[in-house]
């Protein structure tokens, strides 16, 4: 059991069910003998792949989250919601340019605002970064989602069919494509193409796994 020794009672996933107090969604559903695979990634709130939906107690609001991340609470109804398809636009990243954005996306172009989108469990305004996007600020829409998990929580709220997610996660690529590449980089992928830590990893590739182990513990404490 995870923290105190309390029961509580949550309806999960449909069904009213007794388990300790403290753990995750996640944990919840494991606890209780839920085969839970599908939608399980980091279990760290980084992949995004366990949103959950949920109602607390006495509260009439419907909200959002990752299911590895949301505490269970008394009364909580909560269930794990699939993953939500939604158009993403297929391109060569070496053609990746904001100037086809409207192309690719062109549905992005019909939203009004509604806001209905703004349910990010990572607590990003999406409508505003959907009405950057569409003004042409893409910098401004770029810094907003670099804590996106791509989830796709916002594109489940769309009465538009925009998939938010991809739209930013486009921005980003094409911005990055029109940045100079930082000069470590280069200069590390220069060492890369020309060989020069062949002989090593040949080294390292002939290792036991005991010797294996004292050149990771030598090269850790470096």
């Amino acid at each position: 059991m995870k923290g105190d020794d309390a029961i509580i009672t949550v309806e999960l996933e449909g069904r009213k069910i007794k388990v300790p107090a403290g753990l995750t969604v996640i944990e919840a559903l494991w606890d209780t003998g839920h085969d839970v695979k599908r939608g399980i990634g980091c279990l760290s709130g980084l992949c995004g792949a366990c949103t959950v939906a949920f109602i607390e107690r006495e509260s009439k609001k419907v909200r959002f989250g990752l299911g590895c991340q949301k505490v269970i609470e008394e009364g909580m109804n909560v269930i794990m919601i699939p993953c939500f398809p939604c158009r993403a636009a297929r391109y060569s990243l070496e053609a990746v340019a904001l100037e086809k954005l409207k192309e690719l996306y062109d549905e992005l172009y019909t939203c009004n605002d509604c806001r209905a989108c703004n349910i990010c469990p990572e607590w990003i305004n999406v409508a505003g970064v959907m009405r950057a996007a569409m003004a042409g600020d893409y910098e401004a829409a770029a810094a907003q989602v670099t804590d996106c998990v791509m989830c796709g929580l916002c594109a489940s709220r769309c009465p538009k069919n925009i998939a938010p997610h991809f739209v930013a996660l486009y921005i980003q690529r094409a911005l990055a494509r029109e940045r100079p590449s930082p000069p470590n980089l280069e200069s590390r992928l220069e060492e890369i193409e020309s060989f020069r830590y062949d002989g090593e990893w040949s080294r390292v590739a002939a290792m036991d796994d005991e010797a294996l182990r004292e050149f990771c513990t030598a090269m850790a404490g470096r």
